[in-house]
Formats: C-alpha cells, structure tokens, sequence
C-alpha cells in the first residue's frame, strides 16, 4: 500500500485530530514522544478506543504485542488481545494492511491514518478510522498508541457483530503518515528508517 504525506487536518475524527496533535506538541523538536511522556486525559480521547502495542525487533521485521486494549476494542473483536501478537488477533480482512500500517509507522516514525469501510445489511456505509502513533526514545519507536473509531453517517451497526461486515468486503479509502512536524516530509527519519535505507 502506498502512504501519501498528510496533515492532521486530513484526520476526520475530531477526537483522533486532537490526540495526533497532542502528540505532536508532546514530541516537541524530537520525531515522537515517548511512552512516559504521552498522556492524554479521557476528555480529549476516550481510553476505550485505544489500544497499546509494544514494538519488538524480528528476524523479518517488527513484531507487535499488546500492552493495552480497550474495552470497545474488545466488543468489536470478540477478543482479549493483552500479550498477543498483533497477526496472531487481527481477523484475515484486516491482517495485511493492518500489519502493513504498523511496519510504515515504525520505519517512517510518523502518525499513520487509515479509513476503511464496510457496508451495513441496508447497504450504508460503515467505516472504521485507524491512527496509529509513534512512541519512542532516541529516534527508535518502542510501543505505538492505535485509535480504532467507527462511524456510519447515514445507517446503523451493532459494535458486537460489525466485524462480519468488515470481513465480508473492506475498501480502504485512506492512507496517509502524518509528521509530528505538522509538514509534509519535514521531519527528520527514525531510527528505523535509517536502517531500513542502509541495508536496502
């Protein structure tokens, strides 16, 4: 999947706007903030949404495990994610974009923002908004902040059975890494990116 520059102005959800500038501002002159450093309070983004992914080194890659999961997460996907890998809990419609958007965040150390979407049995469009944010120290990105958000403008879902949509067909409509910079392409690489240069 190819990532386009963005802004947080492309973010469309206000709450998921607001936390990828809050992460912004926390990063000050560096690429990201890290875990101690990112706080956001409940009121600027509901702690159920979110998830916390602790970022490890492979052989082939990165892999990642869940730190935290929220407790809307966890209706949508049936499922106790805490100590699981994210391609061991991620369903088939999601794995390869889902784990795709994961190893772009850690190599670029940016915000990465996707939309996808489904249709409800009324033929309404549902979709799911996914930011993920980079969290580290010394350019290195050690966990990731993911912000899964659904929304259907003009139909209904059921938080507990919305999944099967998805994994009936899923479109993704957006796909954009954002700098905590607020420029297009203006900050400076991770680590991991660095890396990923040199033995390329």
């Amino acid at each position: 999947m190819q990532y386009a520059d963005g802004s947080f102005a492309d973010v469309k959800s206000i709450s998921q706007q607001a936390m990828c500038r809050y992460w912004a501002r926390t990063a000050g002159d560096l690429p990201f903030p890290s875990l101690d450093q990112f706080r956001p309070e409940a009121r600027l983004h509901d702690p159920k949404q979110l998830i916390i992914w602790n970022v490890e080194s492979s052989g082939d890659g990165h892999k990642f495990r869940a730190l935290y999961q929220g407790a809307s997460v966890g209706e949508v996907f049936n499922s106790s994610w805490a100590g699981k890998s994210m391609d061991e809990v991620l369903p088939p419609a999601f794995k390869e974009f889902g784990l795709a958007a994961a190893q772009q965040c850690v190599t670029s150390g940016c915000a990465i923002y996707n939309v996808f979407s489904t249709y409800n049995s009324g033929g309404h469009t549902i979709d799911c908004e996914r930011l993920l944010l980079p969290l580290g120290r010394a350019g290195r990105v050690e966990q990731m902040v993911g912000s899964l958000q659904l929304i259907s403008m003009a139909g209904s879902f059921n938080r507990e059975t919305v999944i099967r949509h998805f994994e009936w067909k899923t479109d993704v409509s957006c796909a954009i890494r954002i700098y905590a910079s607020g420029s297009r392409g203006q900050s400076s690489p991770s680590t991991s990116e660095r890396e990923a240069h040199r033995t390329s």
